[in-house]
């Protein structure tokens, strides 16, 4: 275009030049031919000799003649190549700003996250799902390797940058709930930008945990549910056999059979419950919820039970005020009204139970001088976690004062099916499951647990989450 543009205003100049040259010749030509018929014989003009004025007049005449020509030129023909080549330059970088805002708008609208980096690996593009994706922003201008950590994805990115194909690379995200992820890696064809890199991921995690919540449902499902279907089973060949005509012994077996039906009924249901909280562990919610009103409807919902089995039930907002946090209400009531049915069944006879909500460190069962002991996440280590300070937590805390549990079984009490007492357990209706929806619940809310216990001292289940922007104002 430079080249072009040169040769147009070369060619215009000479153009120009030539027919300022024509120009001058005849009105030299005309100037000479006006003195030669019109001028006087004789040196005479002002007392002047001919060969004194004479070359003046001349003079005079031609540059009035050659101001007359400029004045009658606008230099358009000078402008003419310069204007065309300028407005064809304008022309493209206004359809290339068109094309970027479309590219920019596109990206912004993309459900899943996408980078663009320059050949260093830094980044110069993120749009909004790659900050939600990464739980940062102002991702612009920091080091790809940096920002995700997936290591043979940024080989990839180099890979690339040094020519070769696109690759496909699948990746885990590290942290409270895995994230499966395919990223696409790809050069841009850009001649003013040469060795940009785009890298589109995709989030499979819901894909694989419908194909790890079918297997982990088979595989759960066959192994309790063979028990009662064994006990079902045997029962029925009972009563059709000897026990046809006997009356006692048909509602004693009718009985038992019914109370393991309903075994298997709320074995079922949790089971779905904890698959469907499963598959959605990674999807953060979108709603806010008030921990201290959520903790006085769960324990107004189960007044029937605590009169049932009277249990002593006591709650406390520690804060006296609204404990605003981000959250599914739903989930959270079924988190807490588990853990407040767990600590019915096992808090002692009657139960005593004490309920408190509030904001920053929870209340310690160290704090009476005795050992408790401890598993799970603390205050500080899921405000380190989230990048917090812990003043901007909040927790909800339910405590018995129970027989307790042992240390050696502290960690693993929100395994699928571990139960400390398999026969209270079983005798209470317990499917070894309502722990687990806790831990999951609360991972979906980028929360922590951490349980404490002491022998014969009770068992205390503390909840964390971050408190909601306005609940920390």
């Amino acid at each position: 275009m430079q080249e072009d543009l040169a040769a147009l205003i070369r060619k215009t100049a000479a153009q120009v030049r030539a027919r300022d040259f024509l120009w001058s010749a005849v009105i030299t030509a005309l100037i000479g031919l006006a003195v030669v018929l019109f001028g006087p014989s004789e040196a005479s003009l002002f007392g002047l000799p001919r060969h004194i004025w004479l070359p003046g007049v001349c003079w005079i005449a031609f540059l009035a003649a050659i101001g007359v020509r400029y004045r009658l030129s606008s230099g358009r023909e000078w402008a003419l190549p310069v204007e065309r080549v300028v407005a064809s330059e304008i022309n493209a970088q206004q359809a290339e700003l068109e094309s970027l805002r479309l590219a920019r708008g596109v990206a912004t609208a993309l459900p899943e996250p996408l980078f663009i980096l320059d050949a260093a690996g830094v980044i110069d593009h993120a749009n909004p799902a790659a900050e939600e994706f990464l739980g940062a922003t102002n991702l612009e201008g920091r080091h790809f390797a940096a920002a995700l950590r997936a290591p043979n994805v940024f080989e990839a990115a180099e890979a690339v940058a040094k020519g070769e194909a696109a690759h496909a690379v699948d990746f885990s995200t590290i942290g409270p709930v895995e994230r499966h992820c395919r990223a696409f890696v790809a050069p841009l064809d850009e001649q003013e930008r040469p060795g940009r890199i785009l890298v589109y991921v995709r989030d499979l995690t819901s894909e694989r945990r419908v194909e790890q919540m079918r297997a982990d449902f088979v595989a759960s499902a066959s192994h309790e549910l063979r028990t009662p279907l064994a006990s079902l089973i045997g029962f029925i060949e009972t009563l059709r056999g000897h026990a046809k005509d006997d009356p006692e012994a048909r509602e004693k077996f009718l009985s038992i059979m019914q109370a393991q039906a309903e075994r298997m009924q709320r074995l079922v249901a949790d089971l779905m419950s904890l698959s469907r909280i499963e598959l959605h562990e990674h999807v953060p919610p979108a709603g806010s919820v008030d921990l201290a009103v959520l903790a006085e409807d769960v324990i107004e919902s189960s007044r029937p039970v605590f009169e049932q089995s009277s249990a002593i039930v006591d709650f406390q907002n520690l804060d006296d005020a609204p404990i605003m946090v981000p959250g599914d209400r739903d989930e959270l009531f079924q988190a807490v009204q588990n853990l407040i049915d767990n600590a019915i069944k096992y808090g002692g006879e009657p139960a005593m139970i004490k309920v408190k909500a509030g904001r920053g460190a929870a209340p310690s069962m160290s704090q009476d001088g005795e050992v408790a002991h401890r598993s799970g996440d603390t205050a500080a280590q899921l405000a380190g976690r989230l990048g917090l300070d812990v003043d901007r937590l909040a927790f909800i805390q339910i405590r018995d004062f129970g027989p307790g549990v042992e240390r050696s079984d502290l960690p693993r009490l929100t395994e699928r099916f571990y139960r400390v007492n398999i026969e209270r357990s079983k005798k209470s209706g317990g499917t070894g499951l309502g722990l687990a929806i806790v831990k999951h619940i609360i991972n979906r809310h980028k929360g922590g647990l951490q349980v404490e216990s002491r022998l014969a001292g009770g068992t205390a289940f503390t909840c964390y989450f971050p408190l909601s922007p306005e609940g920390s104002a």
